[in-house]
């Protein structure tokens, strides 16, 4: 599933997941922003994969 993702997949599991943790000091959680939380921007997110497993099933409680 991870690797067909929209940027706006990204942000939502991003301000939903207990994990999040931010790479830069000034993210918000303003879907669209400039400076918006996203997994793209979380020590977490290497090479396109949440590498503690919790992108899966945050999208899924999304649904």
């Amino acid at each position: 599933m991870e690797n067909s993702v929209s940027e706006n997949e990204l942000m939502m599991v991003a301000v939903n997941c207990p994990g999040y943790e931010p790479t830069v000091s000034n993210v918000t959680n303003a879907i669209g922003a400039d400076n918006c939380k996203s997994c793209d921007n979380c020590h977490n997110w290497q090479e396109h994969k949440c590498v503690v497993n919790l992108f899966d099933p945050v999208l899924s409680s999304l649904d």
